[in-house]
C-alpha cells in the first residue's frame, strides 16, 4: 500500500459524519477512475475509529474501564452559520472574540457551536492561512478559576516547579497564566488570543462556553482534576485518589488501628470516600457510618473552630476512633478541636493527612504524616504527555493515573 493510499484511507476513517463520508466517497471514487487506481478497490473498507481513552498507569497498563470519546467532527464555520442563522463573518468574529457582534447573535453562535460539538484547532487554522508558520516553542500553564488560597499552597508551587523543569529540559519557553472567569465577561487572556503557544497544561476547569471553546483550540493536558470533574476530550494526568486512601487505611491497619474516621468536604472527593469504604471492607476493619464525617464546607476555613462539629460527633460515639484521616488543609483545625477536648496527637488519637503540603505538614506540632501525591512528578508527566500530543495529534487521548506515597512524620503511632 502506498503512502498516499494510507493517507487517503485514514481520511476516510476520520470522517465522522454521514455527510463527510459521502463527500469523501465521491472524491475517492473519482480518483479510482484514474489509471492505476482500479486495483485498490478491494482495499476499500470502513474500519471503526479506535479512539477510546483508557486510564493507565505510568507503565501503560490499564487500571480503569475504557471511556467514550467523541469521534473527529468535520464541522465547518458554514455549518455553524447555517445552524445559528447568521453569516459566516459573524461566526468568524465570535471565534476571534471581536467586540462588534451583538449579544443575541453571539449567543446563537455559541449555542450552535455547543450543539454541533465544534472544536476549532487554532494551530491547524494558522497553518491553512499561513503555511510557512512554525511552532513557537512556547508552552503555557493555565490556572483557571483557582481560588487564592489554592494558588498559595505548597503543592501548587510543586506543580509549577515540575512543569518548569520539564519544559526547560525540552528547550522550550514557559508561560504561566492565571485566568478567573466572571459571569457575563467574555474576556480572554491576550496570550491565548495571540495563539503564539504550542499547547497548554490546564489546572482547573473552564466554566463559560467561550472559555471552553478557546482552550479547545490548543493541544492540552488537564493536570490533576478532581474526580468529580466532567473532563473534555483531551489528555489528563492525575493522582489516583482512591488508591492513595486505600494505602492510608492499609498503613493505619498495619499499626493496629481498627476504628479509622474519615473527615472531608462532602461530595468533593467521592473517589477518596469510595477508596475509604473499599479499604475498610478489604482489611476487615470496623464499619461504622458515624466514623464518616462530611459536610458542605467551602474553603478557606474562617477559623480553627470550623471542624469542632466533626470532633464532637466522633467523640459522642460509644467507641471513638483511634485515627482520623483527612486532608492537610483540615488537619490544622482538627488538631485545634482535639486540643480543646484535651486530646493529644498521637498519644490519644493518630491523624494522617493528604497532599503532603509542606507548609502545613512541617509547621504543625507534632509534624503531620501525609500522603504525597508527588506534585512535581505530576507536573513533569503532564508536560511529557503534552509534548507527545503536539508531535502525535492523531493518537488516542490518554487518562493517566499515578500512585502516591506516604511520608511518615510524627502524627501516627502504633497501638
Amino acid at each position: 500500500m502506498t503512502t498516499q493510499y494510507r493517507g487517503n484511507l485514514h481520511r476516510l476513517q476520520t470522517c465522522a459524519t454521514q455527510r463527510g463520508r459521502a463527500r469523501f466517497e465521491r472524491w475517492w471514487m473519482k480518483k479510482l477512475e484514474k489509471p492505476g487506481y482500479s486495483k485498490k478497490i478491494a482495499a476499500w473498507q470502513r474500519k471503526p475509529v479506535d479512539k477510546y481513552p483508557m486510564y493507565v498507569t505510568m507503565s501503560g497498563e490499564p487500571i480503569h474501564e475504557p471511556m467514550h470519546q467523541r469521534e473527529i467532527m468535520s464541522i465547518t464555520v458554514s455549518d455553524i452559520a447555517k445552524k445559528a442563522a447568521v453569516s459566516t463573518g459573524t461566526v468568524s468574529r465570535v471565534l476571534n472574540n471581536k467586540s462588534n457582534v451583538g449579544s443575541d447573535h453571539k449567543q446563537r453562535v455559541l449555542s450552535a457551536m455547543a450543539e454541533l460539538d465544534y472544536r476549532p484547532n487554532l494551530y491547524a487554522r494558522g497553518m491553512r492561512t499561513n503555511p510557512t508558520k512554525q511552532k513557537t516553542g512556547q508552552i503555557a500553564m493555565v490556572f483557571i478559576n483557582r481560588p487564592d488560597y489554592v494558588m498559595h499552597t505548597a503543592y501548587t508551587m510543586q506543580y509549577i516547579h515540575g512543569v518548569q523543569q520539564k519544559i526547560d529540559a525540552a528547550g522550550r519557553k514557559c508561560l504561566f497564566i492565571t485566568w478567573n472567569e466572571k459571569p457575563g465577561d467574555d474576556t480572554i487572556p491576550p496570550v491565548l488570543l495571540d495563539g503564539d503557544i504550542d499547547g497548554v497544561v490546564v489546572k482547573g476547569q473552564a466554566s463559560t462556553e467561550i472559555g471552553k471553546q478557546w482552550l479547545s483550540r490548543y493541544p492540552r493536558v488537564i493536570l490533576n482534576p478532581t474526580p468529580t470533574s466532567a473532563l473534555p476530550d483531551c489528555d489528563c494526568v492525575r493522582a489516583d485518589y482512591e488508591a492513595g486512601i486505600r494505602d492510608c487505611v492499609a498503613y493505619l491497619a498495619s499499626l493496629g488501628h481498627r476504628r479509622i474516621a474519615f473527615v472531608h468536604i462532602k461530595t468533593f472527593h467521592c473517589a477518596k470516600l469510595l477508596g475509604y469504604r473499599r479499604a475498610i471492607d478489604e482489611f476487615g476493619l470496623d464499619v461504622d457510618e458515624g466514623l464518616i464525617q462530611t459536610r458542605h464546607i467551602l474553603p478557606p476555613l474562617q477559623s480553627d473552630s470550623e471542624l469542632d462539629w466533626a470532633i464532637d460527633n466522633l467523640w459522642s460515639l460509644s467507641e471513638p476512633p483511634t485515627a482520623i484521616l483527612s486532608n492537610d488543609y483540615f488537619c490544622s483545625a482538627i488538631y485545634h478541636a482535639l486540643a480543646k477536648r484535651g486530646l493529644k496527637v498521637p498519644d490519644d488519637v493518630s491523624v494522617i493527612g493528604y497532599d503532603n503540603d509542606i507548609s502545613c505538614c512541617e509547621t504543625l506540632r507534632p509534624k503531620l504524616t501525609s500522603v504525597d501525591i508527588e506534585a512535581v512528578e505530576l507536573g513533569k508527566l503532564a508536560v511529557k504527555q503534552l509534548l507527545d500530543r503536539i508531535q502525535n495529534p492523531q493518537e488516542s487521548y490518554r487518562k493517566i493515573c499515578t500512585r502516591s506515597k506516604i511520608v511518615e512524620r510524627e502524627s501516627v503511632r502504633k497501638l
